[in-house]
């Protein structure tokens, strides 16, 4: 009798073996991808369809004119940073304008996981606004920045963005987590 408890003991121990050896070679995803926290701190963007491009009016800088009057060369002035001219006033998008600046947002906080991290637009919805319109413009970055350029016809209205986040074996998505104003 004491044989056969040995042998069974034996086979049990053996199947049991086996099993965990099966059982611990099925395939685990790579690393991991949390987004259960995912927001912006500032979590909407103003796009304008109408730009202030009032130019600024320039004026002599009363600084480098002082330093001057005291006998200082212009060009030392100058490498000090105080130039011969400033700006004042001006349309708060002129500077925009001209050197062609995009509209951005800030990066999303709160998204963690196994490099790299690439972000997409899951859907749009809007109240008023043209999503197809937007789609066609709006672009997103691995970081959660979205980017749509100063030249654009979107019509105006609110867009609420969906994003998902994947990496090398998971994908999540965050509903409504961004608002595009389009003014």
């Amino acid at each position: 009798m004491e044989q056969i408890m040995k042998q069974t003991t034996k086979y049990i121990l053996l199947t049991l073996a086996w099993t965990l050896a099966f059982a611990a070679c099925h395939k685990v995803p790579i690393g991991y991808l949390i987004t259960e926290y995912g927001s912006y701190e500032i979590d909407s963007l103003v796009v304008k369809s109408e730009l202030d491009i009032t130019p600024p009016e320039v004026i002599p800088n009363p600084e480098y004119e002082m330093l001057i009057g005291f006998g200082i060369p212009p060009a030392d002035i100058i490498s000090w940073g105080i130039y011969p001219t400033i700006s004042i006033g001006g349309g708060e998008d002129y500077d925009r304008h001209r050197l062609g600046i995009p509209w951005t947002s800030t990066p999303i906080e709160g998204v963690e996981g196994t490099m790299p991290i690439l972000a997409s637009i899951r859907h749009v919805t809007t109240d008023v606004g043209n999503t197809d319109k937007l789609l066609e413009y709006i672009t997103v970055r691995g970081n959660g920045v979205f980017i749509i350029p100063l030249e654009n016809d979107i019509p105006k209205g609110r867009y609420k963005i969906s994003l998902t986040f994947t990496n090398e074996g998971y994908s999540k998505s965050i509903d409504d987590v961004f608002t595009v104003i389009v003014k």
